[in-house]
């Protein structure tokens, strides 16, 4: 039963269901915050693109991995590059490490007209019995791609020098800003690796990834 629709559609229809009753999200229940918004962005901005590993672009994961085992300095140029063509995109993987055994959705909204601007939510959890289960709050990470590449210009080649200067050149481009639900607390280190891998598979795609024509994919789905 579970096999039968991904953690993605799972959160979505449980978003489609809120909006269909006209409801806000419960208690402010983070998960649901952001589940809302999805199905919003679905229903009114689509089309949402949803791409999945495991389904017909693997070289968009794989090429992912590979810059994710990169020096920070030698992705940044990349990260600075990325854009956002649609309004929504939906990344989903697998957890690895302390994550094993979670489903990851990485969903990346654009809150301005602006391609280089944008909010990374990250969302992980299990199905059961068809129904997607959050084991960590979801937050949001907002990054300016635009602002990265302006203080990667500024530094030159300090960047590719030192580790802190790549650090920092980050650091000014990306803020992690609190969700309904979830306003306290601090960001697990693996929780954070998340967001930057979900922003290099943003990349990897705008770029058209290694062997070329990723941009322009056919997603697996449009919700």
């Amino acid at each position: 039963m579970d096999n039968d629709i991904s953690f993605a559609e799972a959160m979505l229809r449980r978003g489609a269901g809120l909006l269909d009753a006209e409801a806000d999200a419960p208690g402010g229940d983070p998960f649901a915050v952001l589940a809302r918004l999805l199905a919003a962005a679905a229903a009114t901005d689509a089309p949402l693109v949803v791409l999945s590993e495991g389904g017909s672009h693997p070289a968009l994961f794989d090429e992912a991995s590979r810059r994710a085992s990169e020096p920070l300095a030698a992705r940044l140029a990349g990260l600075a590059a990325t854009r956002q063509g649609e309004r929504a995109t939906m990344y989903e993987f697998d957890g690895t490490g302390p994550l094993t055994g979670n489903r990851i959705v990485a969903a990346l909204l654009r809150p301005e007209e602006r391609p280089d601007l944008l909010h990374v939510y990250i969302a992980v959890g299990r199905l059961r019995g068809g129904e997607a289960q959050i084991t960590v709050p979801p937050a949001l990470l907002r990054f300016d791609a635009a602002a990265l590449g302006q203080t990667l210009g500024l530094l030159g080649d300090a960047v590719s020098r030192s580790p802190n200067a790549a650090t920092a050149a980050l650091a000014h481009a990306a803020a992690i800003l609190p969700m309904e639900g979830h306003e306290q607390g601090g960001m697990p280190a693996a929780l954070l690796d998340l967001y930057w891998h979900a922003l290099t598979l943003a990349s990897v795609r705008a770029a058209g990834g290694a062997a070329g024509g990723l941009a322009g994919m056919t997603p697996e789905g449009n919700a």
